[in-house]
């Protein structure tokens, strides 16, 4: 059967089987644990189970060609292929797509950030240039705080010098404490408009000015961020704020 809601993974085909599995280390915007004894989700709204999707069946394939370990880590003995995708079972039985586990990086204390919705919330902010590249989260297991790299939106950053009587070169202005504070502001309201969990929050940021493009590998040719690109581009400025991010 068709649906085209969105959100809806669509109906399964009669050979497949699907389950959810809980996620009890990794948590939505409200803190919670995605758990298969989920009746309600971040939203309020009904639901029978939140977690792992798990797929079984004749089209799925039994692991990945001469690639043992790679296999072993993704499927289960039994057969259960672990797709990464966080779904859950709205209350009329369809599935819906809510997150995904290999996108969420783990901090020092154990605590996961998802790191791609962070970055579409942080894009909201007057002060990033989501043309040039947006922002670029980032955070590891030595961490117990994200930063960012953000490319910013020079039209607002000179609109803001002229309401605050601000006559230096933009230059001298994107590198200024002043700046800083502003765009880190607008970061913070964005986290609470956006509702990201209490670790999501940016304890630091870097402000970039030249692009990331398809042609420097910072960006695929989808737009998507490299972030193994960018990161090596801007290898000084991460480590810098980096050390912003350990307490």
């Amino acid at each position: 059967m068709k649906d085209d809601r969105f959100g809806i993974a669509g109906a399964p085909i009669p050979c497949v089987e699907i389950k959810i599995v809980s996620c009890p280390d990794i948590n939505d915007k409200a803190g919670l644990p995605y758990l298969a004894s989920d009746r309600k989700d971040a939203n309020g709204n009904p639901v029978f189970g939140r977690g792992e999707v798990w797929v079984k069946g004749a089209n799925v394939g039994v692991g990945y060609y001469m690639m043992p370990d790679k296999t072993k880590e993704e499927f289960t003995a039994d057969g259960w292929f672990k797709t990464g995708d966080i779904g859950q079972f709205a209350d009329d039985g369809s599935l819906q797509i809510v997150d995904r586990k290999k996108n969420l990086i783990k901090l020092k204390g154990g605590e996961y950030i998802a790191i791609e919705n962070m970055e579409m919330c942080y894009n909201n902010s007057v002060f990033v240039d989501a043309k040039n590249g947006g922002c670029c989260c980032y955070g590891d297991g030595d961490m117990d705080r994200p930063i960012a790299v953000i490319q910013i939106n020079l039209a607002t950053v000179k609109s803001w010098m002229k309401e605050n009587g601000i006559t230096d070169s933009i230059e001298k202005v994107t590198k200024s404490k002043a700046l800083y504070d502003a765009v880190l502001a607008d970061m913070v309201k964005e986290h609470k408009n956006a509702g990201l969990a209490r670790n999501e929050k940016l304890v630091a940021i870097g402000l970039v000015t030249d692009p990331w493009t398809p042609e420097n590998g910072c960006l695929t040719a989808a737009s998507k961020l490299q972030r193994r690109a960018v990161k090596e581009k801007h290898e000084a400025l991460f480590d810098e704020l980096i050390k912003k991010g350990i307490f």
